[in-house]
């Protein structure tokens, strides 16, 4: 059945090509939509992973990273470093802030570390040396044209820039990295508040546990000797962060999935069906030559499924090609399409699709009066 389809497809090699480019356009659409979901979940993963640490301490009561506020008393550090198993203790504090250059405003997550949990990959520049050193994300510097040793005053304390670092941002918005010197003096030296105090001087503790100690045991121990902290693994934080990304951002990355899924089978429905039906004559002359409905049938749904196993490189290059152009220009929304999951999904769905619009003009092969096809033909 393929045999014979592969030879009517080589007949017309140019149509065959504009139609498997016109698959793969809609193929491209359709991952790079669900590359956008999945890229935004990734993002929000890896905001906490990249921190590094065995355990991660917050506030009692305080179950994740990303937007939420967690502020732990300055003597608990003291307290967790005395727990058998901790081998260091390293402060972490986070703080959202607003940058405004020519009048465009844009929320900035500052990330106020020590001796962990800074920038893992640096495009350009260095890491933090001096007090008013700071580190932006890439998507930052994209929109605001910023570039290592420019100056990014904040509230109008002058913060040098000497790093950019790659995919750091988490539900939409950029990230910056501090040092706990340029974090005092952005406090004092400005009027960011009336009181200091509703900011906090330390929200998270990254844990690194002794090689000889157990995770989970330091974990329990840690809790009981300090209830003002609850303790989580990175991946256990992670998983609490992915899922509310998708409480926030599920129903809408979920509706532009869905309608470029709906898209995507109209469109291919269309191809398949104006591929089916130009060729009428030839489906009756097959019937003529001693073709059952039930061979017809699997001779159009066969070249659907060829076409889209030939759109698939096409589909998979365009789409890749798009998303470094949307990663490149807007590095704020990742595009992962690279996913098994994503192909595989994409690739059932555009041969389900496909085989559903090839279905559709059936009906007229089926009705098809072989006596009046060879009229036609001479």
């Amino acid at each position: 059945m393929f045999l014979l389809v592969w030879r009517k497809l080589k007949l017309d090699p140019l149509k065959t090509l504009l139609t498997a480019l016109a698959l793969g356009s809609v193929i491209a659409v359709m991952l790079v939509f669900q590359g956008f979901r999945e890229g935004q979940y990734f993002q929000l993963s890896r905001m906490v992973m990249n921190r590094q640490g065995d355990l991660i301490a917050v506030q009692a009561g305080v179950s994740n990273f990303i937007a939420v506020r967690s502020t732990l008393p300055q003597f608990s550090r003291g307290e967790v470093e005395a727990v058998p198993g901790v081998s260091a203790v390293h402060p972490l504090t986070t703080i959202g802030l607003i940058y405004e250059q020519d009048g465009i405003r844009t929320p900035l997550y500052l990330v106020v570390y020590d001796t962990l949990g800074g920038p893992v990959k640096l495009s350009e520049g260095r890491t933090l040396k001096e007090d008013h050193d700071i580190i932006i994300d890439k998507s930052l510097a994209k929109k605001h044209n910023l570039k290592a040793g420019d100056e990014l005053p904040i509230y109008g304390f002058g913060f040098k820039i000497v790093g950019i670092v790659e995919e750091e941002v988490a539900f939409m918005m950029p990230f910056a990295y501090a040092s706990y010197e340029g974090m005092l003096d952005l406090y004092f030296e400005t009027e960011i508040a009336p009181d200091i105090t509703i900011f906090p001087m330390l929200s998270f503790m990254l844990i690194e546990v002794s090689p000889e100690s157990n995770r989970e045991d330091v974990a329990k121990a840690i809790e009981e000797a300090v209830p003002v902290v609850d303790i989580f693994t990175p991946e256990q934080l992670s998983k609490h962060d992915v899922a509310l990304g998708k409480l926030f951002f599920g129903p809408i990355i979920g509706l532009l999935v869905t309608i470029s899924s709906i898209i995507g089978f109209l469109v291919m429905g269309l191809i398949m069906y104006s591929e089916v039906n130009g060729e009428i004559r030839n489906y009756g002359i097959m019937k003529a030559l001693g073709f059952s409905n039930l061979k017809l049938a699997g001779v159009v749904i066969a070249q659907a499924l060829l076409l889209v196993l030939f759109a698939m490189p096409a589909g998979l290059a365009l789409g890749a090609g798009l998303a470094a152009f949307i990663n490149e220009t807007a590095p704020l929304y990742l595009i992962r399409i690279f996913d098994y999951t994503i192909l595989l999904q994409t690739a059932l769905a555009s041969l389900i699709f496909a085989a559903a619009g090839a279905m559709i003009p059936f009906l007229t092969v089926q009705r098809a009066d072989p006596m009046i096809v060879f009229q036609e033909v001479q």
